[in-house]
């Protein structure tokens, strides 16, 4: 079997960066991969897993902070390493969409210049624009003279950076198509591409091979081979079976990511009279038996000095708790435990808008997700079958409670009195418990949902948090 040609090598690949609180953090750590001669690489992963970060790494617009990015020796050896198409058009709007694109090719000379833009500008379907500005054209065909930029210059790479994401769904298609289209053809000077993308239909379209990277910090999860001609037909089984197995295996990622239930302790708050007055005989036995189970733990923990393993706290996920409530909602009505794929079908949601549902309910306690099924807690089979209005409240108020970073601010508050807590202190308090996370974000979700389950009230004139009334 002839052995590929590696044009790109990525060894042992980190990069940091510093938060705005001066604590480090890691975005990528100990990437190794290999691009191929010819080949197509589609990048896909969580937010945050460092896709774009890693492109301008290997693009040469980022240094890593540790590991190394290795280009072959290319031929001829005149040819430009690589270039690189953004999201946005990054045009310069006083020049002629000639004068844009000569732009990658100083060094050539002005005959040489109009030879190679004559022939991409053929290329990409700009023909009969060459003399227009790009205020003149609308955002496909602004997009079309950011790829032709990128390959007037024929680099042996070309990187793009979600180059369809600002486009509507009909333009990026059509363009998608043309990639499609100049990638089959013979003649074609560069030599492998590699795409950032979060959408499935573009790596499937496009890549030859699709690497999924995970986050905090951003690793290879897993590489998926697509071995099918091109163009491709959505409607083959043979195209069906790789999209299941990405999805598949892109589903399993997340939820791993966001939703192992061992992945930290939740600490029990004692409820107040007025709580435990208004659960039901059923609910009052499965907030005890929780309580038992922790201070189970926490005996364990005492008798055993010598532990010192140190569970991780969980993030808030992002996400309105109206959905949540709609899907535990939802998951009552199956006799069946449910596959993640065939519940997004069912609601005519894509996984991405689903999955933060899911883990949001699965940190509550509500939701259970073995391998890529969802499955309620007994917990949330109580919380989805109770009407009373106000029980159910106080259902969803004990469960946010129970969380470690909500409980922890919640301390803080009540012991700040009516005097209230300045929301510094809380964040402090996020970026301790959670320092790899964005505490901005983390901070909004804790106030999203305290709000929702009338825990915390925030002034946002005195930039403070009080309990309510």
């Amino acid at each position: 079997m002839k052995k590929k040609k590696v044009v790109l090598s990525v060894r042992s690949l980190c990069k940091d960066y510093r938060r705005p609180n001066g604590n480090m953090f890691t975005v990528l750590e100990g990437i190794n991969l290999d691009i191929y001669d010819g080949e197509f690489l589609a990048l896909v992963g969580l937010s945050g897993s460092g896709k774009s970060t890693l492109l301008r790494c290997m693009a040469g617009l980022l240094t890593p902070d540790r590991g190394t990015v290795s280009y072959a020796t290319p031929s001829p050896e005149n040819m430009q390493l690589g270039a690189f198409v953004f999201q946005s058009f990054a045009l310069f709007p006083w020049m002629t969409i000639r004068e844009n694109i000569a732009v990658s090719m100083p060094k050539l000379s002005r005959n040489e210049q109009n030879e190679r833009i004559d022939r991409i500008i053929q290329m990409v379907g700009l023909k009969g624009f060459e003399d227009a500005f790009p205020r003149e054209l609308s955002g496909g065909m602004r997009q079309r003279v950011s790829l032709a930029r990128a390959m007037v210059s024929d680099p042996m790479i070309m990187f793009m950076d979600e180059p369809f994401s600002a486009l509507d769904p009909l333009t990026s298609e059509s363009l998608r198509a043309e990639l499609v289209r100049i990638w089959s053809q013979p003649d074609r000077k560069i030599r492998s591409s590699v795409l950032v993308t979060h959408r499935f239909e573009e790596a499937l379209q496009l890549a030859d091979r699709v690497l999924i990277l995970s986050s905090n910090p951003g690793t290879i999860f897993r590489s998926i081979e697509i071995n099918l001609p091109r163009p491709r037909m959505p409607n083959s089984k043979e195209y069906k079976e790789i999209e299941e197995q990405l999805e598949k295996a892109f589903g399993l990622l997340h939820l791993d990511k966001v939703t192992d239930e061992h992945d930290y302790e939740t600490l029990v708050p004692d409820l107040t009279p007025v709580q435990k007055t208004n659960l039901s005989q059923e609910q009052s036995a499965v907030v005890t038996k929780s309580s038992e189970k922790h201070a189970l733990n926490e005996n364990k923990k005492a008798k055993e000095p010598n532990q010192t393993k140190q569970k991780r706290v969980k993030p808030l996920i992002n996400t309105n708790l109206t959905l949540v409530e709609g899907l535990v909602s939802r998951l009552s009505t199956e006799d069946e435990e449910t596959d993640l794929y065939d519940l997004c079908e069912e609601m005519g949601q894509s996984v991405d808008q689903v999955l933060p549902a899911v883990a949001a309910g699965e940190t509550l306690g509500f939701i259970t997700t073995p391998g890529i099924r969802v499955v309620l807690t007994e917990q949330g089979r109580l919380f989805a079958t109770e009407h009373d209005t106000e029980v159910r409240s106080e259902m969803m108020r004990s469960a946010i409670l129970k969380l470690p970073v909500v409980y922890s601010i919640y301390a803080l508050v009540k012991n700040a009195g009516q005097e209230g807590l300045e929301a510094d202190i809380a964040i402090e308090q996020i970026v301790m418990m959670l320092p790899f996370e964005d505490h901005d974000v983390q901070f909004q979700t804790l106030l999203k949902w305290c709000r929702y389950a009338n825990l915390l009230i925030y002034d946002s004139d005195e930039e403070k948090l009080f309990i309510p009334d």
